[in-house]
């Protein structure tokens, strides 16, 4: 008996219930990266990123003679330049289209009772229209420091002038722009 006890002494502890032990491995997701190198010719001079282009006061009587105010000239400035790795660039704007003037920005009264009947068009410094969406004329990318000089005008809306309905005060309008390097 005494054998029978010392067996069942020795049995009981393997049978009895012990904490839980879970060995394994969790299924987890996949990840997939991605990416593009790129040397870019030339860096956006920082007050080139955000860049004002202030008209100050337009009269309406100029508009309605002329049917556009004088041309204000911009530059966007472009910096550590490298011709080795680009020989020209590009500019192509963008922005919202005025309806009644084809290529030209919309404007946005400032105010309640703000400007209305303008569009806010762009040339070349040469004068050349530049087409909203359409490459400008290339430039040569220079080592170092390249401008590109831009001029902008308002453009009164042919219907505005026909029936003398520009109305005064504040406007905003708003470009973006990309860079083309050729």
């Amino acid at each position: 008996m005494r054998h029978y006890l010392a067996a069942a002494a020795l049995v009981l502890p393997l049978t009895a219930p012990s904490p839980a032990q879970a060995y394994g491995e969790l299924i987890g997701g996949q990840m997939d990266f991605k990416g593009v190198v790129v040397a870019y010719p030339c860096s956006i001079a920082p007050e080139s990123g955000n860049l004002p282009v202030n008209f100050g006061k337009l009269s309406t009587r100029d508009l309605y003679h002329d049917g556009k105010s004088p041309p204000v000239t911009f530059t966007l400035r472009l910096l550590d330049c490298n011709p080795q790795l680009a020989s020209a660039v590009t500019v192509t704007f963008s922005g919202s289209e005025n309806p009644h003037l084809p290529d030209h920005l919309a404007i946005k009264a400032a105010a309640p009772d703000g400007a209305s009947g303008i569009g806010i068009g762009l040339q070349e410094r040469n004068g050349t229209p530049i087409r909203l969406g359409i490459a400008t004329l290339p430039v040569t990318v220079d080592r170092g420091v390249t401008q590109l000089t831009f001029q902008a005008f308002v453009a009164a809306e042919p219907e505005a002038l026909s029936k003398a309905t520009l109305t005064t005060g504040p406007f905003t309008a708003t470009a973006n722009y990309i860079l083309n390097y050729q």
